[in-house]
């Protein structure tokens, strides 16, 4: 795998931009994180009521699971719409779900070949509704198995950030027998952004004293990776052989989670703080707007790196 070594900013320098990145991330998600969890109008995830929590619980793992290799836009359709149609009988009994009535929500909002939702082209094959049912079955059979081991999804969760750590949670749900048929490689990113929206709840919005926003994990996309590559807050950068300088975000992730948990930031909201650099419109991966960036003062700007799209020579 080829890499590249660069000069980086100076360790006051990647502290000042940390910092930035942690506020602004801070306070875009708490305008936003309704939005991006997608609730349906049967979940009230500001309830206190334990009922309500768990309901929320459970709608965010279907909604993660569903949210692998998916247009984000499609993703928050389909979660809205399969929780409307079948309401709590999805969120604690999946399994009476009729799969010609799921495979109908699915191809309404999806399209008949499930190409408006999955990716066809980069599927090696697969169809998109074989992926939405493995993933959907995945969901169905954890939810059966907390039935039938009598245990609430919360009171799982609590006692293992209660006991443990965050990455201890995100283990268990990653290597559980059933779910792990769920999720996509073998550090899914789906799995980190769970366990972070749980822990922000927790937290922030329901007000338990379980596990520290700290203690979250950053989740490293290929937007995050491209923010610390081009920023200078990396010195080497890997990347595609056969695409540069398209950046193997996921291979970096160790370096990025040592960058932040040495400087004592929150990982969640700096990913946050990262990811919406691209999602607001300055660090894309082809004419980023860099004049107006909030790290523009402090960013090394080697725009070659991209997250996805070939680069083609583009200025700032």
């Amino acid at each position: 795998m080829p890499k590249e070594t660069q000069n980086s900013l100076s360790e006051k320098e990647k502290n000042e931009l940390l910092i930035i990145l942690e506020k602004q991330g801070k306070a875009k998600w708490f305008k936003r994180w309704k939005e991006h969890m997608a609730f349906p109008n049967n979940i009230n995830p500001l309830s206190k009521e334990k009922n309500e929590q768990e309901k929320t619980l459970r709608y965010l793992l279907l909604r993660v699971l569903i949210n692998q290799q998916a247009k984000f836009e499609k993703v928050r359709e389909m979660s809205l719409k399969i929780s409307e149609e079948f309401t709590d009988v999805l969120l604690f009994e999946p399994y009476k779900v009729p799969e010609s009535e799921l495979f109908k929500v699915f191809k309404n909002v999806a399209g008949e070949k499930g190409s408006l939702l999955y990716r066809v082209g980069k599927l090696g094959g697969i169809k998109p509704i074989s992926l939405f049912t493995y993933r959907f079955k995945a969901y169905e059979g954890f939810i059966k198995w907390l039935n039938e081991t009598k245990q609430t999804f919360f009171d799982l969760i609590v006692n293992q950030l209660l006991n443990e750590k965050a990455f201890t949670l995100f283990e268990f749900l990653n290597m559980h027998p059933i779910l792990e048929a769920g999720w996509v490689g073998n550090d899914p990113k789906a799995c980190r952004m769970f366990v972070n929206w749980v822990i922000f709840l927790l937290n922030e919005i329901w007000k338990k004293e379980v596990s520290k926003m700290e203690d979250t994990l950053m989740i490293v996309d290929g937007h995050v990776g491209k923010v610390f590559c081009r920023s200078g807050l990396l010195e080497e950068v890997l990347y595609e052989k056969n695409r540069p300088y398209i950046i193997q975000a996921s291979k970096m992730r160790p370096w990025i989670e040592k960058i932040v948990s040495n400087s004592r930031r929150v990982p969640f909201y700096v990913d946050n703080g990262a990811f919406y650099l691209f999602e607001d419109g300055f660090c894309t991966d082809l004419n980023p707007n860099c004049q107006s960036c909030p790290i523009n003062k402090l960013c090394k700007k080697y725009i070659k790196w991209t997250a996805y799209q070939k680069w083609e020579g583009t200025k700032c």
